[in-house]
């Protein structure tokens, strides 16, 4: 099975398929890393997570302080 199609399958929202939300866009990197075995992406993926919620929370100025104090 492809991973398009078993993304289709395993989408959130069966009525329209080519419709993406985040969770949607993960659950197909997920599914085309699981298929064609590519397993030392992973890292790269949860490096990425970190630093955009990383990025996110620095524009939060209350939590500024606290960022600062871990690096």
């Amino acid at each position: 099975m492809t991973p398009e199609n078993e993304y289709k399958k395993k989408s959130a929202d069966g009525k329209n398929p080519e419709k993406n939300s985040n969770r949607d866009i993960l659950l197909y990197l997920f599914v085309l890393i699981r298929q064609n075995k590519k397993w030392w992406l992973l890292p790269f993926l949860f490096v990425l997570a970190f630093l955009s919620i990383f990025v996110s929370l620095s524009g939060n100025q209350a939590i500024l302080p606290a960022i600062y104090a871990l690096f």
